[in-house]
């Protein structure tokens, strides 16, 4: 099963259950919080072009809290710009070295 998350730009994300067991294999922490990543994905604070990798969409969406996890914490969810597939996400406590250039919202 999968599913197809549209951003605020249109774009159309999706998430299989292939990259879901890939995300909380890698990232455990993540298993109990699939809705924040497609709420990332839905309604993000931010999206940008990958620095490493530039053929990845990044979203952020900032937590003040996220329960047993930690306070003031961004959910980042990487997607390919192409076939529009969720790579990975992760908690990441400062993630603003690591994104590239932001393409939403215009500035």
């Amino acid at each position: 099963m999968q599913e197809e998350i549209s951003d605020p730009t249109g774009f159309e994300a999706v998430l299989t259950e292939a990259c879901w067991f890939h995300i909380t294999e890698r990232h455990p922490e993540m298993s109990e919080f699939k809705r924040l990543v497609v709420e990332a994905v839905r309604n993000p604070d931010g999206i940008y072009l990958g620095r490493r990798d530039p053929t990845r969409r990044i979203y952020r969406k900032k937590y003040a809290s996220v329960p047993g996890i930690g306070n003031w914490l961004d959910v980042l969810v990487f997607v390919d710009k192409e076939s529009g597939y969720v790579a990975t996400s992760y908690f990441a406590a400062y993630s603003l070295r690591t994104l590239g250039q932001q393409i939403w919202p215009s500035s």
